[in-house]
C-alpha cells in the first residue's frame, strides 16, 4: 500500500474508548489520484460492524460457541471427544414439527440425565430456500423451554454432520 494513501487514512483514527459501550470513530471519504483514474476508499463507522456479542448470561441468552458457561476442563473434553448420549434427526420435518420435537428431545433428555446431545439438521441450501430448520436453530436454542437446560451449543465435527449439525451439552439436572 502506499504510505501517502495510509497517512491518509489513518490521521484521523483515534483510540476506541470502551466505555458505555461508545466506540465513536470519525469516517472520512479518500480520493486517491492514481494515473487518470480516480479511486475512491470508504470505510464504515464502527457503529455499523454488528460483531458477534456475547449476551448477558444474567437473561440466559446462548449463542453457538459460548464457552462462558462451561470449565476449562469440561470444553477441552468437548473439544478431544464429544460421546454422544442421544440425536435427534430432524431431516425431512416441516419447521413447526422439529421445532416441536427439538423441545421434547431436550426436556427429555435433561429429566433422564442425559447431557451430551447431537442435533441434525441438515445443511440445506440458502439459494435455494431449503435448510429452513437449520437457518432456525439459533432462534430455538433460546427458546425459554429449553435455553435453562443448555450450557453449550456448537457446530458438530465432520464425523457427526460438522455444520449441518450441532452438540449440545445441558445442564446437569
Amino acid at each position: 500500500m502506499d504510505k501517502s494513501l495510509w497517512k491518509k487514512i489513518t490521521e484521523g483514527v483515534r483510540p476506541l474508548k470502551n466505555k458505555g459501550g461508545n466506540f465513536g470513530m470519525s469516517v472520512k471519504k479518500i480520493k486517491e489520484s492514481k494515473s487518470s483514474d480516480d479511486i475512491e476508499v470508504s470505510f464504515i463507522s464502527v457503529d455499523d460492524i454488528k460483531p458477534t456479542v456475547r449476551r448477558n448470561i444474567l437473561e440466559g441468552d446462548i449463542y453457538l460457541g459460548d464457552v462462558s458457561r462451561i470449565d476449562k476442563s469440561t470444553l477441552n473434553h468437548i473439544n478431544k471427544n464429544f460421546l454422544v448420549d442421544a440425536r435427534l434427526d430432524l431431516h425431512g420435518n416441516t419447521l413447526e414439527m422439529a421445532f416441536n420435537r427439538f423441545v421434547k428431545f431436550i426436556n427429555h433428555n435433561y429429566l433422564i440425565g442425559n447431557r451430551r446431545l447431537l442435533i441434525i439438521t441438515g445443511r440445506g441450501n440458502p439459494e435455494k430456500n431449503t435448510g429452513v430448520i437449520r437457518q432456525n436453530f439459533d432462534r430455538w436454542i433460546v427458546n425459554e423451554d429449553v435455553n435453562s437446560k443448555i450450557l453449550y451449543v456448537n457446530y458438530a465435527s465432520i464425523k457427526d454432520g460438522g455444520d449441518g449439525a450441532f452438540y449440545i451439552l445441558l445442564r446437569k439436572k
